[in-house]
């Protein structure tokens, strides 16, 4: 979690989510869609998937970003970003989502990609998504990103604050790009 530590969480998350953008263009460059949805296993998730999945739970956290920034810009206006502190439950997420986290979680039922039929676009609606969640970053410039809070899409008994939710985001997209880096060079991969 270091890097978000930081003088500027929002920077960082900019930084660091246009790292994961170029990141999967390269990973999936040059792939077919034999390629890009090929598993390993029946119960391991393709290229595809994993960036679907990563696509979908952003899209999903949309309406409750929306939400607390403009509760936000009512409430905690600042003139600087605060220095980013995780809340006891973000830190726990962040954690357990972290690339190098040795637990496997389970996703969601409604961040799941499809498990049967083949996954076109993947890779273009994981970057639109990026480019959404960018554009919910850049709404939270002046305001303090520690107090203003959302639930989340998950259940509502889950609360964090809207910093918590852009790194969880992140760490989110890093880990599955390191899933889906690990299915290419995956020895039976198509070639």
């Amino acid at each position: 979690m270091t890097p978000f530590l930081s003088v500027n969480l929002l920077q960082t998350i900019v930084t660091e989510t246009n790292k994961s953008s170029a990141a999967a263009s390269q990973l999936a460059a040059g792939l077919n869609g034999e390629q890009l949805n090929w598993k390993p296993v029946p119960d391991r998730w393709s290229i595809a998937q994993c960036l679907e999945h990563l696509a979908v739970a952003t899209e999903k956290f949309g309406p409750y970003l929306n939400a607390a920034i403009s509760r936000g810009r009512e409430k905690y206006s600042v003139s600087n970003g605060p220095a980013y502190r995780p809340t006891l439950m973000g830190g726990w997420l962040i954690k357990y989502l972290l690339p190098d986290a040795p637990k496997r979680l389970t996703a969601p039922k409604i961040f799941r990609p499809a498990e049967t039929a083949p996954i076109d676009g993947a890779l273009e609606h994981f970057l639109k998504q990026q480019t959404e969640f960018l554009g919910f970053v850049g709404q939270a410039e002046g305001l303090d990103y520690n107090k203003t809070r959302l639930r989340s899409p998950v259940t509502p008994l889950m609360r964090y604050s809207l910093a918590d939710s852009f790194v969880i985001t992140v760490v989110h997209g890093q880990r599955h790009l390191g899933q889906a880096r690990r299915v290419r060079e995956t020895p039976g991969f198509p070639k």
